[in-house]
């Protein structure tokens, strides 16, 4: 299966993006949709996408353009609109269903054409955005910080912070000292391929023929 997915990922996918770095993956690619031009992932992303939350990287006619950086990871349900500009660096999460917008859409008063107001939105290294959480049009948020779920951000970030909230406000601080990083399981020691190996033998350790007919009969807390 995970060759199949890579088939169709090299087929169907890279040539819809302006540039794909090395180890691009995704997994059920065909829940991924991409619209229009301008879409950059660099090396090492992952993208998880499912048929009930697909993950939707939408430039809007042209307008906007988009760059996930090195070493992220996209979760189910994820959009990124643009019609300006989203920048995602280095190493950062972006949980399930969250959303990233550069423009309002409609303007207040006049509510026929889209884009309506845009502004650039620039996310730092090493950063989470929570699940469901929102990042609106001209927001900058620096390295290594959390937005928690739910959150709706609307202004600037700081490094090395966590917010929450509606509007989010920081409620926290990151020590940037002792943060590992998804660039660590490619960079470190341990390769991607050795973790990603040792992680599927341990989860997978106690299948078996006999196993499987068992959890079919008396399924147990672990099936």
């Amino acid at each position: 299966m995970d060759r199949i997915n890579q088939w169709y990922v090299d087929w169907r996918i890279r040539p819809q993006l302006d540039h794909a770095g090395i180890d691009f993956r995704v997994l059920y690619p065909r829940h991924l949709q991409i619209t229009g031009p301008k879409v950059r992932v660099h090396n090492h992303v992952h993208i998880m996408a499912l048929y009930d939350r697909p993950v939707r990287l939408s430039v809007f006619e042209g307008l906007g353009e988009i760059s996930i950086g090195n070493y992220c990871i996209v979760n189910p349900g994820v959009r990124v609109s643009s019609a300006s500009s989203i920048t995602v660096g280095d190493s950062c999460m972006l949980a399930m269903n969250a959303y990233l917008s550069d423009a309002d859409w409609h303007d207040v008063q006049h509510r026929i054409y889209a884009p309506g107001e845009t502004a650039p939105i620039v996310i730092g290294n090493n950063c989470w955005i929570g699940e469901s959480a929102f990042v609106g049009k001209g927001v900058t948020i620096g390295d290594n910080s959390i937005v928690g779920a739910f959150a709706v951000v609307t202004s600037d970030v700081p490094e090395n912070s966590i917010v929450a909230g509606i509007p989010a406000r920081v409620i926290g601080e990151v020590d940037p000292s002792d943060i590992i990083t998804r660039e660590n399981m490619f960079t470190g020691k341990e390769t991607y391929a050795e973790f990603e190996s040792k992680y599927f033998s341990e989860l997978l350790r106690h299948n078996s023929f006999i196993y499987w007919l068992k959890t079919l009969v008396i399924p147990g807390g672990r099936d």
